[in-house]
């Protein structure tokens, strides 16, 4: 048990003196000292190599209330060489009244402060009502983005009170700059957060990096762990024909906390010359705890998820990215359309031999000024959505009626944010008490 003098110090840290942001930094400072685990680990660590004992020092570890020891991932290498391309984070409900200043009680007022906070973060809110019924087991899902431009998705109803927002990559591409600072400072102050899963991926345009080298440091042990080799699986056709369809080589499972894509992404777009590779590594909160950290400084969990991504120089920043699809995407659009309406074109020409080209193309125009679906600029910036979020619909909610319903529903909406206030900061409090002095006992 904690003794009474530093339990009063834990409670001084957390209570006494600064605001309530000062409070929130010190919260979510990371601990970086493991605690004491019971059985084997003098053992276990004095037959670890001294390379691999180099990551081992940047492992933090925690046991949760079933005793499942949890891995928190390593740290290591460049800050911005890396960028998240999916992220999926859940809260509880009551993160969205205390933004409120007031408990919510309608399904319609969460999800209208939801879209709202989504707005100020990413760029965009919940546009609409999925016709499906909830997923991930819940019982209502949201829509963010258009039929175009598929953002994300929030999940709400049930699951103890939670709700889950789910970001495309399309959504993290189109994000407002700045989006991943701003989830951070969200995510940190909200009740009960939780980052669920997180792609990172890091691009090499110049086939730096291949699928085919992903197989050999696998065989290798570049991608070993712990002293344990991840399973390896070989995926494309182009693996035996060499046809320009790309090669995608995934290093461990799907079921696992941590799931390795290497791919050829630019073949993926339809150029099948291009030397662009794409390394993804998808990180799920299953045996290890994802630090909130991670949206900040997404190259440092890049680089330390296994031995091989150490290795990694900067790369590539989501600009450069964004540019390269767009010009691949536009290609293979040209590329089809020349494919489809090309006969039709040279019997333009046969048939009015006296018209100019740009007399020609103008018989070909359409009457609308529609672009191909992943051509539309909303997949690439928020700004161009024009799509209206459910928080700008004014009639949306209504107040009731009576006057004196109002005046009962305002003195139960304060003392039940009277007691949200009070739950959220014993729940501060025992969270920085166990990352203060797990590792003591």
């Amino acid at each position: 048990m904690i003794s009474q003098d530093k339990a009063k110090k834990a409670r001084e840290a957390v209570f006494g003196g600064g605001g309530f942001a000062t409070r929130q930094r010190r919260l979510h400072a990371p601990v970086w000292r493991p605690p004491y685990l019971t059985g084997g680990g003098a053992e276990t660590a004095a037959a670890v190599s001294a390379e691999q004992e180099a990551f081992e020092k940047y492992t933090h570890f925690l046991t949760d209330s079933k005793g499942r020891l949890l891995e928190i991932p390593l740290r290591r290498g460049k800050a911005d060489s890396a960028f998240i391309d999916q992220i999926s984070f859940s809260i509880h409900e009551d993160t969205l009244s205390l933004l409120a200043g007031y408990p919510l009680v309608s399904d319609d007022e969460y999800i209208v402060r939801a879209s709202m906070a989504l707005n100020d973060i990413f760029g965009f809110g919940i546009t609409e009502k999925a016709k499906h019924t909830g997923g991930r087991f819940y019982d209502s899902c949201w829509l963010m983005g258009t039929d175009n431009a598929q953002y994300g998705r929030v999940h709400f109803g049930g699951q103890n009170n939670t709700m889950l927002i789910e970001l495309t990559a399309t959504g993290c591409n189109a994000a407002s700059d700045g989006w991943e600072s701003r989830l951070y400072r969200f995510i940190t102050q909200a009740v009960r957060p939780k980052i669920t899963r997180i792609d990172i991926a890091k691009d090499f345009f110049n086939g730096e990096y291949t699928p085919e080298q992903a197989k050999a440091d696998r065989l290798a042990g570049k991608f070993t762990n712990h002293r344990m080799m991840p399973d390896g699986e070989s995926v494309g056709t182009d693996w035996e024909s060499n046809n320009g369809k790309g090669k995608t080589y995934y290093v461990g499972s799907r079921e696992s906390s941590k799931y390795v894509r290497v791919y050829e992404k630019g073949k993926q777009l339809g150029d099948k010359q291009s030397p662009w590779v794409r390394f993804e590594i998808e990180f799920k909160a299953k045996d290890i705890v994802i630090p909130f950290e991670v949206l900040t400084v997404p190259g440092e969990y890049f680089g330390g998820a296994y031995p091989i991504c150490s290795q990694f120089q900067e790369k590539a920043q989501r600009i450069e990215t964004v540019k390269k699809v767009l010009d691949l995407t536009f290609e293979r659009c040209i590329e089809v359309a020349r494919n489809q309406v090309g006969r039709a074109i040279n019997a333009a020409k046969s048939m009015f031999p006296n018209k100019q080209p740009a007399e020609i193309l103008a018989m070909f125009e359409p009457e609308h000024d529609l672009l191909p679906k992943r051509l539309s600029m909303e997949n690439y910036a928020a700004k161009f959505n024009h799509a209206p979020a459910v928080h700008e619909d004014e009639g949306r909610l209504k107040p009731g009626e009576s006057a004196q319903m109002l005046v009962e529903m305002a003195l139960e909406q304060k003392r039940k944010m009277t007691k949200l206030i009070s739950d959220k900061h014993e729940e501060d409090y025992l969270a920085w008490a166990y990352h203060q002095y797990s590792g003591k006992f």
